[in-house]
């Protein structure tokens, strides 16, 4: 199996074939050539997920992968956890939705060469929208690595986690000034480009927004316990404060705002 595949529990591959978690270990029992596990424990046993869609396809299990469980397994499967994935996959959903034809044009380049161009391409949509403090300090020739800053431990989106570690590819308020905010690395992108790939051609279906609405409501369905909500109306406060509405008078536009504060921030 390649370094670093998407992984896939049981209960993905239940959802990704539309049986039940008791036909997976039905079949795990009954025939020899299903996939061997890759990781996860002995009761919770992981597969890898090129190997899991292959031979479903070979049993006449599942003719096509939906889209939307495919972009979601890799998610979930991602080597660096769910959390950062979903950090990568709201940056470049972002560059997506406010700069289609640059997306376009990295999205043509091989893997590789697409992760080293990311980067700059995320730092200009995410100054765009946070300011040119978000690329303070942070030059093409900057020894820092660039990666995404958030002023308190909390999860994808503005969901906070209950007792979250500092997650691989997060600045800290020591590691970086206050308020800035930095796009991940070539390095830490690279393994993330298959499913970046695949997120756009969601987004391209039902649109960026959705997309990502749709892989973090995957998330906090599948870890209820991890995750303390931000009401939702306070929550759209919060995203017209960041984002003023399409109304708004050009100062407002021009204005970006720096700081809202999250009452559920580090509970």
């Amino acid at each position: 199996m390649p370094e670093n595949a998407t992984e896939v529990t049981a209960a993905g591959i239940a959802r990704l074939a539309g049986v039940g978690r008791a036909a997976v270990s039905n079949w795990r029992r009954r025939y020899a050539d299903f996939p061997q596990p890759v990781g996860g424990t002995g009761t919770s046993p992981s597969f890898a997920l090129s190997e899991v869609e292959q031979w479903l396809r070979d049993q006449g299990k599942l003719a096509e992968v939906p889209l939307r469980e495919r972009v979601w397994q890799e998610v979930a499967g991602h080597p660096a956890g769910a959390g950062q994935a979903l950090i990568h996959v709201g940056c470049a959903l972002l560059l997506v939705r406010d700069r289609p034809t640059a997306w376009l044009e990295l999205a043509a380049a091989p893997d590789e060469r697409m992760a080293a161009l990311l980067p700059q391409a995320l730092g200009h949509v995410l100054t765009a929208r946070f300011g040119p403090e978000a690329d303070r300090g942070h030059g093409a020739g900057a020894s820092n690595p660039a990666r995404v800053h958030t002023t308190s431990a909390q999860g994808p989106g503005g969901v906070h986690g209950a007792s979250p570690p500092n997650p691989t590819g997060v600045h800290t308020p020591s590691a970086s000034g206050p308020g800035s905010v930095h796009p991940p690395t070539a390095q830490d992108l690279l393994p993330s480009v298959p499913l970046l790939r695949a997120a756009a051609e969601l987004a391209a279906g039902i649109g960026a927004g959705q997309a990502f609405e749709f892989l973090l409501g995957r998330q906090l369905d599948a870890n209820p316990r991890q995750y303390t909500l931000t009401p939702p109306r306070l929550a759209e406060l919060m995203a017209d404060l960041a984002e003023p509405p399409k109304g708004a008078d050009r100062a407002a536009r021009e204005r970006p705002v720096r700081s809202v504060l999250d009452p559920a921030a580090g509970t």
